[in-house]
């Protein structure tokens, strides 16, 4: 097989299919390649939550931005991502209150409906939780959670519509560039030569640059998700984020509760090989998540285990995306190092993507704060809040 694009990405979860609707939607000829099928990883056990609370204008208008495009996603993209508004609270102890509200104003300067809440409020907005050893939250009530898997296939549909090829079960296995520039890649089922790649292979995508002789500040790490059932009396609850106890939780189909972390530590449960991942839940953790949600939620003392998964985040130093050409070779980008929160922002991550491939990069340009050499600048992306895993 030996086939010609104007563009080639390489990954078929949220971000590489977000790229490829976006740039097919320009006219710009597109073959994305999958070596599994459409959010055959890190995509397809995302939690998906999409809220808006981060620390930064940047990516706070990324947020906004996506929140728009999943609420219409219908009219925007075509299909159904399955959004499910539930609304959204960050509970926060004390020492971290007066940047919390710091936060929430930046959010509201931004246009996001969001707004700072006491703890008797929090009862009020969500009876079953308790507030015990929190100071206060932000509130967003737009926010909610959608369908990886389907998301990620919808913008596949919508890139073949616009004209893009999608090859699944096609593992690549290099990157071929002459005289600095790239020129297309291997596959196992033969070469397409393109004028630009885009590597969104989420933790492959170190491994892929490196066949480019470029080393990425990308490391992967194991993250485990548990599923407990709500007891009888349960009557649902939103998204909570818990910067006390560390843990997020949001409402799962089955009447059940979807819980994971939001310790940065889990960064050091390394892996080396992303095709080599234990994907059962550890005991230890399906027991510490439980004790954390019973004290968050009482109630859920009466709840019951019901299983769970491990998958994997491709982190960065600050925790948030590199969208940039890479060095060395021209024509050669990477969407990759989401850190476990792009899901969200995948439908403005694929706009900027396709705008630094066609337009290139102007120095008023959003896409210039996830920049390759940031790290060696010592600029890396900051906010006021000190819990780098939510941005």
């Amino acid at each position: 097989m030996s086939q010609i694009s104007d563009v080639v990405i390489v990954g078929g979860g949220i971000n590489g299919t977000s790229i490829a609707c976006n740039l097919a939607r320009r006219g710009v000829r597109v073959t994305l390649v999958e070596k599994d099928f459409i959010a055959a990883g890190p995509t397809g056990r995302s939690s998906a939550i999409i809220r808006q609370h981060y620390s930064n204008e940047v990516t706070a208008r990324m947020a906004l931005r996506s929140l728009r495009v999943w609420q219409n996603f219908r009219d925007a993209v075509g299909g159904d991502a399955g959004f499910t508004q539930t609304g959204f609270l960050l509970g926060a102890p004390q020492s971290n209150l007066e940047a919390l509200k710091a936060n929430i104003a930046l959010q509201q300067r931004v246009g996001i409906d969001t707004r700072f809440v006491t703890p008797q409020e929090m009862k009020e907005l969500e009876p079953h939780v308790s507030t015990e050893d929190v100071a206060g939250a932000a509130y967003e009530p737009e926010a909610g959670y959608a369908d990886p898997a389907a998301a990620a296939n919808a913008f596949a549909a919508a890139a073949r519509r616009f004209g893009a090829s999608i090859l699944q079960g096609a593992r690549v296995t290099g990157i071929q560039a002459a005289a600095g520039r790239v020129t297309g890649i291997t596959t196992s089922q033969g070469v397409i030569a393109a004028g630009a790649v885009v590597i969104a292979a989420g933790p492959w995508t170190p491994l892929l640059a490196r066949t480019a002789d470029v080393e990425m500040p990308v490391t992967t790490c194991r993250v485990q998700v548990c599923f407990y059932r709500w007891p009888e009396e349960f009557r649902g609850h939103m998204i909570y984020v818990d910067f006390v106890k560390r843990v997020y939780l949001r409402p799962e189909t089955g009447r059940l509760m979807l819980v994971g972390s939001v310790d940065p530590g889990e960064a050091e449960d390394r892996v080396e090989d992303p095709d080599n991942v234990n994907e059962r839940p550890d005991f230890e953790m399906v027991s510490l998540f439980a004790e954390q949600i019973a004290q968050r939620y009482p109630d859920m003392q009466r709840g019951a285990s019901a299983g769970g998964y491990a998958s994997v985040y491709d982190i960065t130093p600050d925790w948030h995306p590199i969208l940039d050409e890479l060095p060395g070779v021209s024509g050669l980008y990477c969407c990759a190092g989401g850190s476990g929160h792009s899901f969200k922002l995948s439908p403005a991550i694929g706009e900027m993507m396709a705008g630094l491939v066609v337009d290139g990069k102007h120095p008023a340009d959003d896409v210039n704060l996830f920049s390759f050499d940031r790290f060696t600048r010592n600029e890396p992306v900051r906010g006021k809040y000190e819990y780098s895993i939510v941005g």
